[in-house]
Formats: C-alpha cells, structure tokens, sequence
C-alpha cells in the first residue's frame, strides 16, 4: 500500500503538502499585517504623505532624463490594461495540462485579474489617497493612489505566470526563469509609477502587499480550478453487444446508441414475417 493510500485512510497530513504550505502562510502572516498598518497610519493622516514618501518623490525628480522617461513610460503601460490582461490569459492557458481546453483557462486567468482588479479598486477608493501634485506627473492617471493598481496587476500577472510556467518547466534554470522574469517585470512597473511622478512611494509598496496576500490566498484554489478544467472526461465505452454506453451512469453520449433502442432493434430484426 503507497504512503498516500495509508495517509488518507489515517487521516494523517501529508508532510509534502504542508511544507508547501508554509511559505505563503509565512507571506500571509508578514504581507497581511504590514498592509494592515500602512493602511491604518494612511487613514490617520488624511492620506497625508510620509516624510520618506517627500523626501523620495523630491529625489526622483531631480534625477530624471528624457531618456529614463520614455523606457518608463514604456514599462509601465505593460502593467495595465490589453498587456496585463492578456498575459493573465496566457499564464491561465499555459496552467492548464488539457490542450483542447486552453480557452477555458484563459478565461480563468482572465476572470481572475478582474476580480483582483475589483478588489483592489474597491479598496482604493475606501481609502481615497490622493496623488502627488499633477505638475509632477510625466503620464495621466486615473482613480486614487492607494494601492497602486498597476503595481497591483502587474505582481498578480507576475504570480500567476510564475506559478503556471515554474509547473511546466523541468530545468532548475528554466524553473528560475519562471520565477525571476516575472518578478523583475512587476518590480520595473512598480519602480516605473514612482519614477512617472504619479504615486506616492508607499503606494507602491502597498500594491505589493496586496498582491502578495491575493496571490497566496487565491492561487491555490485556481490551481485546483485549472486541474480539473484540464483533466480528462470518462468517454463512451463498447459493451458486449457493441454498444456504446456512456462511462458516467446517468449521461449520454451524442452519436451513441443506447442499449433500449440496441434491444428494439435486435427484436425487430428477430421476429419473423408473417
């Protein structure tokens, strides 16, 4: 007997699985109470900016070029909108292991960033941080600062695709890959909204937070989701008579010849004319 049968009919945990469990627990605990707090001090000071916040936002405008401005604006319009959203789909596609059902997982993975993008504007606007003064911004935004939602989106998309390609990768370089790519990108959108002059750095910081407690509480159950999307369906199966039945009591197979109308057919053919 395997050491899954024995540990499902005991009841026992298994240790893999809760070894898996403990590093987003651990990034619950730390990301969950740190945005908590930042939120909290936020709402104390009337969205009043940190003095780190000032003295950093000050710091950015005195060193910025044309040059950096252009690779900035150009970084950040990926973390939002068309590219995000698509990259959500991709990372839902690639998530799941049944070809013929990619599309269903994008939609997953598509859904999924709507919700989360719900959630967070939800949130911003119960907070209702204003922005830094509009004669600072290189780009237009919208909505209100906290969180940051292309610092948001962007870490959801990186998680996501992090987590479908780190699962289909079998190189520790490729699996790397998977996990660094992604992060690098999200953290560039982020730094790119400080840069552009439209977000306080503590908004960022808490785009980050958010994401990570979303990416740890939900990614698991999508997981699941995707799965099952992608495992395969019992088909029809031939009796002894050549007929076929469905492998699933209770469902028919379309073009299938049920054993009823197999029986008529067989007497009708068996009775002899008169």
């Amino acid at each position: 007997m395997s050491n899954v049968r024995i540990l499902a009919q005991t009841g026992a945990r298994d240790p893999q699985r809760s070894r898996a469990k403990l590093p987003r627990r651990l990034v619950v605990g730390i990301a969950g109470p740190a945005l908590t707090a930042l939120l909290f001090a936020v709402a104390v000071r009337n969205g009043t900016p940190f003095p780190p916040d000032v003295r950093l936002h000050r710091w950015v405008l005195d060193h910025r070029s044309l040059g950096l401005s252009d690779v900035a604006v150009a970084v950040t319009d990926t973390g939002a909108g068309v590219c995000a959203y698509c990259l959500a789909a991709f990372a839902g596609a690639v998530a799941v292991v049944g070809r013929r059902r990619w599309w269903l997982g994008a939609i997953v993975g598509f859904a999924a960033l709507l919700l989360g993008q719900l959630f967070r504007t939800s949130l911003a606007t119960i907070v209702g941080r204003a922005r830094p003064p509009a004669a600072d911004w290189i780009t237009h935004p919208s909505g209100f600062a906290l969180p940051s939602g292309h610092t948001t989106t962007s870490a959801l998309v990186a998680a996501g695709l992090a987590a479908a390609l780190h699962r289909r990768a079998r190189r520790p370089a490729t699996r790397a890959a998977a996990v660094i790519v992604p992060g690098l990108w999200a953290f560039a959108v982020g730094i790119s909204r400080i840069y552009l002059g439209v977000h306080w750095p503590t908004a960022v910081v808490a785009g980050w937070l958010l994401a990570a407690v979303l990416a740890c509480v939900c990614l698991p159950p999508l997981a699941l989701l995707l799965d099952w999307i992608g495992r395969d369906r019992p088909g029809p199966v031939a009796n002894a008579r050549g007929v076929c039945r469905s492998a699933r009591p209770g469902t028919v197979w379309c073009g299938a010849r049920t054993g009823d109308e197999e029986v008529k057919k067989s007497r009708r053919t068996a009775t002899p004319e008169r």
